[in-house]
């Protein structure tokens, strides 16, 4: 490796520690939202900064960190969890499962939950995101939607918020 190419790297592996010394916290919250297994939320923050770091070597340009992250990290976890979807039912087709109990999801947040059965899951997400504090572009960018597709996504959270509120409080 020649001497520019090492310092190529190095300033590439700056950034990428830059990148994770911002946004680590904020994607690991996201991705434990997004799931209910924390070994999955880290595995999928440590993927996601590899990939990062990787597309940044190829000489890619992340115009904006930060939603490119939460969508590498959404995506992936997508992917994983249609992969062990996938294998659970090529599994229970085979009889490979037998008795197995699968246990209920533990230590999800009560509003959360609420949220997830009165929302769509895109607005669930996009509430996700927006609570994160990208703004609408950066929610675009992460959703692969456009920023006004955003806006009325979250208008209708807010307008499904308040219909909930005005019954709770009418009772």
């Amino acid at each position: 490796m020649s001497p520019e190419q090492k310092a190529s790297t190095e300033l590439l592996r700056q950034e990428a520690l830059e990148a994770y010394r911002e946004h680590s916290a904020a994607l690991l919250a996201y991705a434990r939202r997004l799931t209910s297994d924390p070994g999955l939320a880290q595995d999928a923050v440590q993927e996601t900064f590899l990939r990062f770091f990787l597309v940044r070597m190829q000489g890619e340009t992340i115009r904006n960190n930060s939603a490119w992250l939460h969508r590498v990290l959404h995506n992936y976890i997508v992917e994983t969890v249609r992969s062990v979807a996938v294998q659970a039912c090529v599994a229970l087709t085979d009889g490979a499962l037998g008795g197995a109990h699968v246990e209920p999801e533990t230590g999800s947040i009560e509003w959360e939950s609420a949220f997830k059965a009165m929302l769509a899951p895109r607005e669930f997400e996009c509430l996700k995101l927006r609570t994160e504090g990208l703004d609408y572009f950066e929610i675009a960018d992460a959703m692969s939607i456009r920023p006004g597709t955003v806006g009325a996504l979250l208008h209708r959270v807010s307008k499904k918020l308040r219909l909930a509120l005005s019954r709770k409080g009418g009772r």
